[in-house]
């Protein structure tokens, strides 16, 4: 899917998956600086196994972007997935991800409000797709604009990253 995405001149995607691996994958790692080369933002969800262990696949990739969940007091909740400095895979910045209303199929009843660092990384997408239309940045520049306009909170950087996304 991701090469597809790099393929068609995507300019981001959006991947609220992963595991707790914390050993960073070649295959995502090679996928993720083609992404970037062609313009392409990758941004995944960090994980759900914080706060003792650290950001997992895909998302602990140097060249994806890990997106940590805050809760409406602006609060880390425990279940968000923590850098890791000696590793050196870190959260690179943070999104609502609790208590987010999402639709489900029809015969689960519709909607319901979910938690996860997967509900936090569309709000990052998202976010990146509206700077990637009004400045026309891509790839690393994008990145580059997220993690500098983003709101800093007074949180560790370790579960924070640069802070809380902004909308343009």
């Amino acid at each position: 899917g991701m090469e597809w995405a790099i393929a068609n001149g995507c300019q981001v995607i959006s991947m609220s998956l992963g595991n707790p691996n914390p050993t960073p994958s070649t295959a995502y790692e090679t996928v993720g600086r083609r992404a970037l080369q062609n313009g392409c933002l990758i941004v995944a969800a960090a994980g759900n196994h914080g706060p003792i262990r650290t950001v997992g696949q895909p998302a602990n990739s140097p060249s994806i972007m890990a997106v940590a969940a805050v809760d409406n007091c602006v609060q880390v909740p425990d279940f968000s997935a923590t850098s890791d400095l000696i590793q050196g895979t870190k959260v690179d910045i943070a999104a609502p991800g609790v208590k987010v209303y999402s639709s489900l199929p029809m015969d689960k009843g519709r909607y319901a409000a979910w938690n996860g660092t997967s509900m936090a990384t569309p709000h990052v997408a998202g976010i990146a797709a509206l700077y990637a239309e009004s400045t026309g940045k891509r790839g690393a520049e994008l990145w580059q604009l997220l993690t500098s306009y983003a709101m800093a909170l007074p949180l560790p950087c370790t579960r924070v990253g640069s802070g809380l996304v902004q909308a343009p």
